[in-house]
């Protein structure tokens, strides 16, 4: 037997032995292969043996072993070639491999873990070195299966609880559809309108939509795929506006002694916590409920306090559980999302929350954020500031009443124009939809040509289908989902015309951050009501006239114009000279004034760049728009960037070398 194969055969005194296993070894040396088999053999295994990679690799397949231990240097098909191919199968996938060789340069060993090798034994060693490491392996890929089946059998549960909650919604729903079709639904003499069987279906569908969007929230999340786009803002502002959106009984109270509490954070996640905590707080209380914030190095505590029907102490481990609900809810709507939304929330932002509650007396939770995101330092003032980083929020399916109410208050010469004569009415557009799910294009086309606005020319199953349908009919509007079966339904728009409007209509919420870098006019998410969809369509028909060209002079709005913005105690008139700045957040904007005070509003950068007086306000970058006159000053970076520093702002805003010249010139005629 040569040197490098032999094993020497020791004593076993104190091992304990794994539980029966099959182990296939991969080794070219027929004498250390069948030595190997035979000791382990000895121990209580099964073992198949193979001389070579290719015919290890098939009798793997044939033999489906628990473990692998592959030599590292033979012919034809090395031991990294064969752990890749074994990577490559779903079914041998998560099978450890040990790697054997004579050799152990670290190189090596890191190339194999890094292909995912589980172990790296060097030959000669001894038996009791071996059983061991075999014994190891074993016991963690038993333990990593018993974990997988505990988060199947969880997830299984989970499952459950969501069909659950959905058959009462869906009872609703087939209850009154099954009355329609019969023809049996009650007259006005019942007591019930049809109007109100429509009204009940609906919110029916309504709590059937947010169950299956909080349950999807959750699924991302432990999947690690939720977005979360952080960015500078004031937290102090989020909390009044959340609490002025929520509070229509006026029991919400908000305590803050500082001015500003500026943070780093995606403000849609936040949003979501504390519209979770504070509705929570107002259904199971009919007392005041309080909102405090607070300063507490190195970031802040928010605290919601209720003095409603608390959580039995009993049940204070099970809180933050999906579908939990307390056993004294009963009677109240929900369906146990909410704070387990909310630990996801805080958490993405390396925060945590805790409560303290007591059944009757109240409950009080606490969450304590920290000034910037776990691995999102500001940059410096000579890199990049995070103004110059995607500031999106998800413009997904927001009710209006769910954001700050915004309107515009122009010049009255221009509140309402009209022409001389009679105006003739616009004909009506052409579209197409694109989807592989028939029943959702006759929905989809159905409520499009009940709107009076499109004409559905054609209907596409596929990408394929839809460059042929678009070369064939040229429409304005297509509307498209994403995961087709052939293609992403981005890879149609390249076939398009620059003129034509596109509207995403999905199931994923995922992409709308691309969609609307690929400047589309809407992303919808299913289902669509006819309401949401009507807001889509003002969109298209105001592309389409000619909303995307820059406006004339006249058209803009001047200095003196203002804008509403609702605050949690008023409702004010924003100046328009009185904006220092705007960054972008998705079709949403921070418009921010005099002494840091700034809101949140639904209108997107690209339109406040087409209203807003060009001589004074320039956009330096993608995600901002400055007003010229609070420029402080500019500073020259060595990397050749310049970034703006405004009047009253500690952070600067870079210039993207592609807006420089034209940031340069405004500068320069305004000085003039």
């Amino acid at each position: 037997m040569p040197e490098r194969a032999r094993i020497s055969i020791a004593e076993q005194g104190g091992l304990e032995q794994e539980p029966l296993a099959n182990i296939l070894l991969i080794d070219d040396d027929e004498q250390f292969r069948r030595f190997l088999a035979n000791f382990l053999r000895g121990r209580g295994f099964t073992v198949a043996s193979a001389s070579s990679g290719k015919e290890g690799i098939a009798l793997a397949l044939e033999f489906t072993p628990h473990l692998i231990i592959c030599d590292l240097d033979m012919p034809g098909m090395n031991g990294y070639e064969v752990l890749a191919r074994l990577r490559r199968d779903s079914n041998l996938a998560d099978t450890p491999v040990m790697f054997l060789t004579g050799q152990a340069a670290p190189e090596q060993i890191r190339e194999g873990m890094n292909l995912g090798a589980d172990d790296y034994l060097t030959k000669p060693m001894n038996s009791a070195e071996l059983l061991r490491a075999v014994n190891a392996r074993l016991a963690r890929a038993r333990a990593g299966r018993a974990q997988q089946e505990k988060q199947i059998d969880r997830a299984m549960q989970m499952f459950a609880e969501v069909v659950h909650d959905l058959r009462d919604p869906l009872f609703v729903v087939f209850g009154y559809t099954s009355m329609l079709r019969k023809g049996t639904v009650p007259d006005a003499g019942a007591g019930v309108r049809s109007e109100e069987i429509l009204d009940r279906m609906q919110h029916a569908i309504g709590r059937m939509q947010t169950i299956v969007s909080e349950t999807l929230f959750l699924a991302k999340s432990k999947m690690q795929r939720l977005p979360f786009d952080p960015a500078p803002f004031d937290l102090r502002v989020l909390c009044e506006q959340v609490i002025t959106d929520l509070d229509q009984s006026a029991r919400l109270r908000f305590e803050c002694s500082e001015p500003q509490c500026e943070i780093v954070g995606d403000p849609l996640r936040l949003r979501q916590a504390l519209e979770n905590l504070l509705a929570n707080a107002l259904k199971y209380s009919d007392k005041p409920v309080v909102m405090a914030l607070s300063k507490h190095d190195p970031g802040y505590v928010l605290t919601v306090t209720d003095q409603g029907i608390g959580i039995p102490s009993p049940e204070h481990a099970r809180v933050f559980d999906p579908f939990f609900r307390a056993s004294n809810a009963t009677g109240k709507p929900g369906h146990g999302l909410g704070l387990s939304i909310v630990k996801t929330c805080v958490e993405q932002h390396g925060g945590k929350v805790e409560f303290v509650s007591k059944a009757g007396k109240g409950t009080t939770f606490t969450l304590t954020l920290p000034l910037v995101p776990p691995a999102r330092k500001l940059a410096s003032p000579s890199g990049p500031d995070l103004a110059a980083q995607p500031l999106h929020l998800s413009p997904i399916d927001f009710d209006d009443d769910a954001v700050p109410e915004v309107s515009s208050a122009p010049a009255p010469a221009k509140a309402e124009r009209k022409t001389s004569g009679t105006e003739e009415k616009p004909a009506k557009l052409t579209c197409i939809v694109v989807d592989d799910e028939p029943l959702v294009r006759d929905v989809l086309r159905d409520l499009l040509n009940r709107s009076g606005e499109l004409t559905v020319v054609g209907e596409a199953g596929s990408v394929a289908q839809a460059q042929q349908l678009v070369t064939k009919s040229s429409p304005d509007v297509v509307f498209l989902d994403i995961n087709l079966p052939d293609a992403p339904g981005f890879e149609l728009l390249p076939s398009l015309k620059p003129s034509t409007a596109v509207v995403f209509v999905t199931s994923a919420e995922e992409y709308a951050i691309t969609a609307f870098d690929s400047d589309a006019v809407d992303y919808l998410l299913k289902p669509v009501s006819a309401e949401r969809l009507q807001r889509t369509l003002k969109r298209v028909r105001l592309r389409a006239t000619g909303t995307n060209a820059a406006p004339a002079d006249d058209a803009r709005l001047k200095l003196d114009d203002t804008f509403l913005v609702k605050t949690m105690s008023e409702k004010k008139l924003i100046k328009v000279r009185d904006v220092k700045s705007i960054l972008a957040y998705g079709e949403y904007s921070w418009v921010y004034w005099d002494q840091g005070k700034g809101a949140l509003l639904r209108k997107a950068l690209k339109q406040w760049e087409k209203e807003l007086p060009e001589a004074q306000f320039v956009r330096i970058h993608r995600h901002a728009i400055i007003n010229l006159t609070f420029i402080e000053r500019v500073e020259k970076l060595s990397s050749g960037r310049q970034q703006v520093y405004l009047k009253e702002t500690a952070e600067p805003i870079s210039v993207s070398l592609r807006l420089a010249s034209a940031f340069n010139r405004k500068l320069k005629a305004a000085k003039s």
